[in-house]
């Protein structure tokens, strides 16, 4: 069996949809003949955990390499154990201090706030490509330290290497939110083009992902799409039931920065109300959402509808999707968001319960959600009728589901390691 060395900086204990990609490859690889050996951090700052991953990654052999957290700061001077992912995003009346953490974060620490991982993991890199007779070098990202620990590593060894790209490097969203100066944009962007030109292959979660990097280095030739999916042994033996209480529940896992206020289906809601005097509705937030968000729900009123809870391991969470009604997602309406498809999607399907998608009528998701039978809704829309969820059946065609499913994914990626290989 062939060694893969897997450079990510999320690994379990950390929790989040950053740590499931490269988790679930490690998990069905062996099967497609490579063996994975994760080089990850040692007590890393994580925007969430989830202790019951563990378990999942017991057989997997694993190096932690300690870091320098420049990140640190942030979380000192938000005064919070974690980071919830809102805070990358500004917030109305928000704190001095957390603005100056802000730019702090985006202006001063390039290419991201792991950074400081970076020396001890090239150093145990190469003590791991030494001993453990290494065949090739695997980099996920973000954080896209990863990708320069990757890049340092083959050149010293002269070691084939893939890069993974779950999100954007420069491009990402979060930069439209809170611009940086032009320095450090060029600064990154000089960084982005030679992670592109260096790596052997590169692959990336969408199409819209892959052709934003392409408009920055030509990788065309060299890249695969290599998509998100679905874990089915995380969806066997699961009890559950829709509660038949008269409320349809509609749910929403992970986090939710600003740009992703789902302001329209607020608004369909309260004409409901309004014109039928009933409240059918139960609206579920699972996970770190914005305080814009919260504070558009006050201004409909709209609290006796909506709970929020923290986020919840993910065997919870696959519960949670399997007993709602409908299942929302939201692509911010910002540049560079075409190519969004949040992971959960294909957890989504796989729970079979409706899916409602408000983002732009041509961003990847929404192709995805059509052709599965979901409704989107294009965020200029001013005419949705809440009531037309009720009619959202989910298409649960096997065979096009299986092609998203994490096994399938890694088995591809299994080909594309011994294409790379053997160049």
């Amino acid at each position: 069996m062939k060694k893969v060395l897997v450079i990510s900086y999320y690994w379990p204990p950390s929790g989040g949809p950053g740590v499931q990609r490269v988790l679930k490859f490690c998990k069905y690889l062996p099967e497609f003949g490579w063996e994975p050996i994760v080089l990850t951090v040692k007590n890393g700052e994580f925007p969430s955990r989830d202790e019951s991953l563990l378990i999942e990654a017991e057989s997997i052999k694993v190096y932690y390499a300690k870091a320098i957290a420049p990140y640190g700061l942030f979380k000192v001077f938000s005064r919070s154990e974690r980071i919830p992912a809102h805070l990358l995003s500004p917030q109305e009346n928000e704190r001095i201090i957390n603005r100056i953490a802000r730019w702090v974060r985006y202006n001063m620490v390039v290419p991201d706030g792991r950074i400081g991982w970076y020396p001890g993991a090239v150093k145990l890199g190469l003590h791991i490509l030494e001993s453990e007779n290494i065949d090739l070098i695997f980099s996920s990202g973000p954080p896209h330290t990863a990708h320069l620990i990757a890049r340092k590593l083959s050149e010293n060894s002269g070691l084939k290497w893939t890069a993974d790209f779950r999100d954007p490097w420069t491009d990402r969203f979060y930069y439209v939110e809170s611009p940086r100066c032009r320095l450090t944009k060029w600064l990154d962007g000089t960084l982005e083009k030679k992670i592109l030109s260096k790596a052997d292959r590169i692959t990336v979660v969408s199409p819209g992902f892959c052709d934003q990097l392409n408009n920055h280095v030509p990788i065309k030739d060299k890249s695969d799409i290599l998509f998100n999916g679905f874990d089915e042994e995380d969806f066997r033996d699961r009890s559950f039931h829709r509660r038949d209480n008269g409320k349809i529940v509609i749910s929403h896992i992970g986090s939710l920065s600003k740009s992703q206020n789902p302001i329209l289906l607020f608004q369909a809601i309260q004409s409901y109300y309004k014109k039928f005097s009933e409240n059918r509705f139960r609206l579920r937030f699972i996970g770190s959402v914005h305080p814009a968000i919260k504070d558009t729900i006050n201004e409909f009123k709209l609290n006796s509808m909506v709970e929020f809870i923290n986020y919840l391991p993910h065997a919870e969470a696959i519960k949670h999707m399997m007993e709602s009604d409908a299942l929302l997602i939201v692509v911010p309406d910002l540049p560079g968001s075409e190519g969004i498809i949040p992971g959960k999607l294909y957890e989504y399907l796989r729970s079979g319960s409706h899916i409602i998608l408000i983002g732009n009528d041509n961003c990847n998701a929404a192709d995805i959600v059509t052709n599965f039978g979901g409704f989107c809704i294009n965020q200029n829309q001013t005419d949705f009728k809440i009531e037309r969820i009720t009619s959202i059946r989910t298409n649960q065609n096997t065979s096009q589901l299986n092609q998203y499913s994490r096994r399938s994914q890694s088995e591809r990626l299994s080909e594309i390691f011994s294409n790379c290989v053997d160049e």
